[in-house]
């Protein structure tokens, strides 16, 4: 297996909540949301963006930096993301969230590759 064929499990921490009429989706844990007229368009879209949110960080070859960056521990074959009290202490969207919104909160599992 190459350096490039390597791949991290992820697990990511969705929070889903209505506002004007609209579905967003938020993953505090690496900061990306999205939203969409249904929760399944919300899905979709935030795939999307965190699709391109990998790509963006492997071309600028950032990727386990930007993980870290969000408080992530980052190990041989997997990458833990930050708990809900840590993100809690310094991210005031998920405050709002959490505080304030009716939201559903779903995880996510998926992989990523392992290369900076």
């Amino acid at each position: 297996m190459t350096t490039a064929d390597k791949q991290l499990n992820v697990s990511l921490e969705l929070y889903i909540f209505s506002e004007n009429d609209l579905y967003l989706i938020y993953c505090p844990s690496i900061d990306l949301s999205a939203a969409g007229k249904s929760i399944e368009d919300a899905q979709k879209e935030f795939a999307e963006v965190f699709r391109l949110h990998v790509e963006y960080c492997l071309n600028k070859k950032t990727l386990l930096e930007d993980l870290k960056q969000h408080g992530w521990i980052v190990k041989r074959e997997t990458a833990q993301a930050p708990s809900v009290e840590q993100m809690l202490n310094n991210n005031d969207t998920l405050k709002n969230i959490i505080f304030h919104k009716n939201y559903q909160k779903i995880t996510h599992s998926t992989t990523i590759p392992a290369y900076a």
